[in-house]
């Protein structure tokens, strides 16, 4: 009976009274097979889009019986690499020049994985499937530096950074910012546009918020640093509901460019609403009060002078629904 061949490496299975006188040389291409299918290496240049690698019985030159395989070539459309269908288990080093080009990796007849560009992959077949072993592995513990030059997906559990609580920082960049997220580790203090955040959140640059915003436990400071910062909050229908004009240290409501500390304008001739609305529930104090400097005369605030001019006209107010006139008069 004539010698046989195994399906996963196609080692010679020599029969008895088979090879008389080649019965060594046939032993050494078995154990030079074995001794690639642990630590063998072979370079591959892709030959078209649906290639294969050799596989040859009893001899150790085919390349399917190397551990490490290594793609080269350059793609000219969607390829597919072929190895024979039986269970194996392959390293496999894509340094195949893609383009725009996949480039698949299967056994004879079965399903293909891909390959990323200019990287390697663990690989194992049942002989109908290829499986990329860290495409689906279990947990991973990295000792040294993690770089992943593509995207990461992280699907169906938490991402915990420093687990520990160590004093480790966080840092997210982007295009134009070397600090777009940061976390000072040692302060407890995150950053976004800073990398030396002052707060326990701090800011550099603009912030937007859709929904509401909750402050609850602390003051509000607006321009702590005196800068000449204006604040304009818009309501539905004026865009100067309020106004702090941080340049002229003036504060207008209804007004875009208030002309003294306080200046409220209605900003509206149909508004049907007053300026101001005074309700005072404590009826023992004063609506008003005015500090100033008492003079006799005109020269100050306030004064006691009684003769102060003709009469020239009159504000109407509404006290209790009920209208008044107030009369001013025009100075001496």
């Amino acid at each position: 009976m004539a010698s046989t061949y195994s399906s996963t490496l196609n080692l010679e299975l020599i029969t008895t009274g088979e090879k008389s006188g080649t019965w060594g040389s046939v032993t050494n291409d078995n154990l030079q097979k074995i001794e690639s299918a642990i630590k063998g290496y072979v370079s591959v240049a892709i030959a078209s889009t649906s290639d294969s690698l050799t596989a040859t019985d009893g001899t150790s030159s085919d390349e399917q019986s190397n551990a490490i395989i290594k793609l080269t070539g350059t793609l000219t459309a969607n390829t597919t690499m072929s190895c024979e269908a039986v269970e194996s288990w392959y390293i496999v080093d894509n340094a195949a020049t893609m383009s725009t080009y996949t480039l698949g990796f299967k056994p004879s007849g079965g399903t293909a994985t891909d390959l990323v560009s200019a990287s390697k992959h663990l690989l194992y077949t049942d002989g109908s499937t290829m499986f990329d072993v860290l495409d689906d592995a279990g947990n991973i513990t990295a000792n040294g530096t993690l770089d992943v030059a593509g995207a990461v997906s992280l699907d169906g559990g938490a991402f915990v950074f420093n687990n520990t609580g160590a004093d480790k920082n966080f840092t997210i960049k982007s295009d134009d910012d070397a600090a777009n997220l940061f976390s000072d580790g040692g302060e407890d203090r995150i950053g976004i546009g800073t990398a030396t955040p002052s707060t326990k959140l701090d800011v550099v640059g603009g912030i937007k918020a859709t929904g509401a915003i909750d402050f609850d436990g602390g003051s509000v400071t607006i321009n702590q640093s005196s800068a000449d910062i204006d604040v304009r909050i818009e309501s539905n229908g004026d865009a100067n509901n309020f106004v702090s004009d941080g340049g002229t240290d003036k504060v207008g409501i209804g007004v875009l460019a208030p002309a003294a500390k306080l200046e409220v304008n209605q900003n509206s001739s149909t508004g049907a609403v007053a300026c101001i609305e005074l309700d005072q529930d404590d009826t023992d104090q004063e609506f008003i009060k005015f500090d100033g400097t008492t003079a006799s005369d005109q020269s100050s605030s306030l004064t006691t002078d009684t003769s102060v001019g003709s009469l020239t006209g009159h504000i109407r107010v509404n006290i209790n629904g009920t209208d008044f006139w107030i009369p001013y008069y025009a100075t001496n």
